[in-house]
């Protein structure tokens, strides 16, 4: 057999076979470590329109049961909150991927700025391993100069970015207090 004939030829079939190797429980563990407060703030963050529309088409269960029927000015962010974290507790890592994917997007100057910074270390993001508070505090306080605090931590929480939870704690301690 071919290299090519192992690889799927259909780009759906492809991205189909990445989602089942990443069920999405990172992304969960992502958001579920929010505290309550950050978590509003993170469902309120997630522009509705566009993610609705995703959330139609990638997973329709989702949308009917929650969704389907209303306006999309008319859901409230603590509806939100109610959906993510019932589908959270089922395992649903899709929508916890689209959840940051569209917080993301919504918030890409503070998304585009918390990669440049986390690039500046390691061209390769994926490859550092830990962020010493030595080089997280220039990066945190630069972002805080220029967006809500509570939005950068969201970003830098959500995004997995790699600094001890000592330091998350000591940064932002009244955010992250229940």
């Amino acid at each position: 057999m071919s290299t090519t004939e192992a690889l799927p030829q259909d780009p759906t079939a492809a991205a189909d076979a990445a989602a089942k190797a990443d069920d999405g429980a990172e992304a969960i563990g992502a958001i579920s470590k929010l505290s309550p407060r950050l978590f509003g703030r993170f469902c309120r963050g997630i522009p509705m329109r566009t993610f609705l529309q995703e959330l139609a088409r990638l997973d329709r269960a989702v949308y009917f049961r929650h969704f389907k029927g209303y306006r999309e000015s008319k859901i409230t962010p603590k509806h939100v909150e109610e959906v993510l974290q019932r589908e959270f507790s089922k395992g649903n890592g899709l929508l916890a991927q689209l959840a940051i994917f569209n917080w993301d997007e919504s918030q890409y100057l503070l998304f585009g700025d918390l990669q440049k910074h986390v690039k500046s270390i390691n061209e390769d993001v994926e490859a550092i391993e830990h962020i010493s508070a030595a080089e997280a505090d220039p990066i945190f306080d630069d972002l805080e100069q220029r967006y809500d605090r509570r939005d950068v931590a969201v970003g830098a929480i959500i995004n997995g970015v790699r600094v001890d939870a000592a330091y998350l704690q000591g940064r932002w301690g009244d955010l992250l207090a229940s």
